[in-house]
């Protein structure tokens, strides 16, 4: 039996190691990456008012993927104008949404970055001046008076949702993307058909039962897996805290991950206020539960915005990916400050 001091010096040197691969290429599902360090959406409303790409877009993500992100998630873009949120929301819904995304592609990757777009539709979180009709949602709903009422979405409306998030999903892959992450958070659609609170339906996209609440989101990823021409890797991005409230146990988390798992997401994104917050009876943070019960890459993501909070979630052991909070960016020379700072 190893000693008290044999076991200390190993679990340091396994710490240590953690800490140290933040900063190292690895490859996940064939893509090459620097480092670990990940930034998620870190600006919003600067597309054009049909959803472009503007220079001011690429000129941001291109900084950043100099400064030495490794991985950059473009920031939320509707995958139909239906789905849009704000005017000037980035889109990905149409041809013309191409070249300027392809431009910001090429542009982060000649600065050494991998990068991903993150596709959404905004369900009841948007007004008819934004989207151009009386928004669709699970149920009828209000976010206040900044939005429109909505109506709930029959058959035809689940159909077109769902091929629209395919057709994105193929215009990301032809413009170079290297994955795809779904939103599955922010109070948009696919987060309002799993909250017992905004879905009140009697069908099989109720939230009755877990695999009612995931339903739409599981077709419309198994439907982009279906296609061919999407090969690229699949993320999700979740967030639970606002259901623990409403009843949602451990087993739920379990099933949701499972039946996600096996549509096809190969990447999970969970979101908390802080990364290190504990659920479920306060035992283990977020980032540990999703690892308990999936063993695909996750992203830990949460108010990270410090050199000793980089190295409290890689201590965690659970996460491949570090997203960062916008702040440590706009620090001047952020990496060798991060980098100093844990391997001095």
């Amino acid at each position: 039996m190893p000693s008290k001091s044999t076991s200390s010096k190993n679990s340091a040197k396994k710490h240590q190691s953690k800490i140290e691969s933040i900063f190292k290429p690895f490859t996940i599902h064939g893509i090459k990456f620097r480092n670990r360090i990940l930034a998620p959406p870190t600006i919003d409303d600067h597309s054009d008012v049909n959803g472009k790409v503007t220079p001011a877009i690429i000129k941001h993500y291109r900084t950043l993927a100099r400064q030495g992100v490794g991985t950059i998630i473009l920031e939320s873009a509707y995958v139909i104008k239906q789905g849009r949120s704000h005017v000037n929301q980035l889109g990905i819904s149409e041809e013309d949404h191409l070249d300027g995304l392809e431009k910001l592609v090429n542009g982060v990757k000649k600065e050494g970055a991998t990068i991903g777009i993150r596709l959404t539709h905004a369900g009841a979180h948007t007004s008819e001046s934004a989207c151009g009709e009386q928004p669709v949602a699970p149920s009828v709903l209000n976010f206040g008076r900044d939005y429109d009422i909505s109506r709930e979405f029959e058959q035809g409306d689940v159909e077109e949702i769902i091929l629209s998030f395919v057709h994105a999903a193929e215009r990301a892959t032809e413009v170079g993307m290297d994955f795809i992450e779904i939103n599955g958070a922010e109070q948009h659609l696919l987060d309002q058909c799993c909250c017992v609170k905004l879905n009140s339906r009697d069908d099989e996209y109720s939230a009755k039962k877990i695999e009612n609440r995931f339903k739409l989101a599981v077709e419309i990823i198994t439907a982009i897996k279906k296609r061919k021409s999407v090969n690229i890797p699949i993320s999700y991005y979740f967030s639970i805290f606002d259901k623990i409230e409403d009843g949602f146990k451990p087993k739920d988390l379990n099933t949701m991950l499972k039946l996600l798992e096996k549509a096809g997401v190969q990447i999970f994104h969970p979101l908390a206020a802080h990364a290190m917050n504990k659920c479920f009876e306060n035992k283990d943070p977020l980032c540990q539960w999703t690892a308990k019960y999936t063993n695909k890459p996750l992203i830990i993501n949460g108010n990270i915005k410090s050199p000793q909070l980089l190295e409290e979630a890689a201590t965690l052991g659970c996460a491949d990916w570090y997203a960062m909070d916008q702040s440590i960016f706009e620090r001047l020379q952020w990496y060798e400050f991060l980098e100093r700072k844990i391997n001095p």
